[in-house]
């Protein structure tokens, strides 16, 4: 009888010590459970290209899990540094192009698109290039055989139908802003080398699609306004391009989904493709978490949703696509650009587990 008693306090204390959870201090929110892996595909649900980034190492190495996930849920693929004008352009005349044929033929062999990024991008220029000692002249001639090589030995790797491998180009990269301004391409080429970039590429492929590509464009009008004058003066100058890239790094606050509808609508409207070019959502800008919560993962969640939803209002014949700027969380360049190694703003986990925030694009996608 006692031990009974005592085995029922026990149970008791048990009980009530298990009963407390974070509902009890509104400061404290429950972590995420898992989610469950889906049944559909990002590229089975989109009737436009989904994609991520990559890397030749990441597509030989011992990472099984990245390659599997990649070729399940994505059908377009760019690379992250590996075909940057810096990993390509090693002397003068004298190019390494291993890595970006690597990432063309294993894209060849898995049935997906290539987007090249970036031909021209004033943080990836080679030292011995910035040093050129050569007059302007010699400096631009460099530049432009740099792209018409660059552009037309990519296009040169065919399908079994014919077909380049390498659909895209993101010709210029973040020119509006100072650091592209003192940069040696408009200091030695002239203010209109944005111009003739785009040129020299559509000289040496026809048919490949020409982008440029810039961050901040859905949220700040006046940024998204410079792309649009400059697309009309393209226009007006018959200068080639296809389509705008809107990086779209942004958070749970920010854009708010007003601006960004109104900055899409504004860009759309020039009649070119529109790519989400390097997609990904900070959650803990503030640096107040240490572990992702379910109240941040469900507004994480919500805004993929509304960002997917928000890429269908996009004329169809105007969708080039979506990418994404990584595969899990661990892997991206927010960490370090941030300093916070406590960011999650990636569909997948460290684990390459599926996150709500999986959920909520996929969500948007079949909405």
């Amino acid at each position: 009888m006692k031990l009974t008693n005592c085995l029922t306090i026990i149970i008791a204390a048990l009980l009530i010590s298990c009963s407390g959870s974070g509902d009890d201090d509104p400061n404290v929110s429950p972590t995420p459970t898992p989610t469950p892996t889906p049944t559909a595909t990002l590229k089975e649900s989109a009737n436009f290209p989904i994609g991520n980034i990559v890397s030749a190492n990441r597509l030989s190495g011992t990472d099984t899990y990245f390659r599997t996930l990649l070729n399940k849920e994505f059908n377009s693929i760019t690379a992250e540094n590996d075909m940057k004008m810096g990993a390509m352009f090693v002397g003068p005349d004298t190019y390494d192009f291993s890595k970006g044929d690597a990432i063309v033929n294993y894209a060849k062999a898995n049935g997906l698109r290539v987007h090249g990024h970036a031909l021209v991008w004033h943080a990836s220029i080679p030292n011995w290039l910035k040093n050129y000692a050569g007059t302007d002249a010699e400096f631009e001639a460099q530049v432009k055989g740099y792209i018409k090589t660059t552009v037309a030995h990519f296009a040169a790797i065919k399908t079994t139908e014919g077909k380049s491998v390498l659909e895209s180009w993101d010709v210029v990269n973040e020119h509006f802003t100072n650091d592209a301004a003192a940069a040696v391409f408009n200091t030695r080429i002239g203010s209109d080398y944005v111009s003739k970039c785009f040129t020299w590429a559509r000289e040496a492929d026809a048919d490949v699609k020409l982008f440029y590509n810039d961050y901040n464009l859905g949220s700040t009008g006046s940024k998204a306004a410079q792309v649009v004058d400059m697309v009309n003066t393209f226009k007006t100058n018959l200068t080639p391009i296809d389509g705008i890239g809107m990086q779209m790094h942004i958070d749970l606050e920010y854009p708010d989904l007003t601006t960004l509808s109104n900055n899409v609508t504004m860009l759309k409207n020039t009649g070119l493709l529109i790519h989400f070019s390097e997609l990904d959502m900070s959650v803990n800008k503030d640096k107040s978490l240490t572990t992702l919560t379910a109240s941040r993962a469900n507004a994480q969640k919500e805004k993929y949703k509304q960002v997917a939803i928000l890429y269908k209002t996009i004329p169809e014949a105007q969708r080039f696509g979506i990418t994404f700027w990584g595969m899990r969380d661990t892997d991206s360049w927010l960490i370090n650009f941030l300093n916070n190694p406590n960011e999650w703003p990636l569909l997948f986990d460290s684990n390459y587990n599926y996150k709500q925030a999986f959920i909520g694009f996929l969500d948007g996608l079949n909405n």
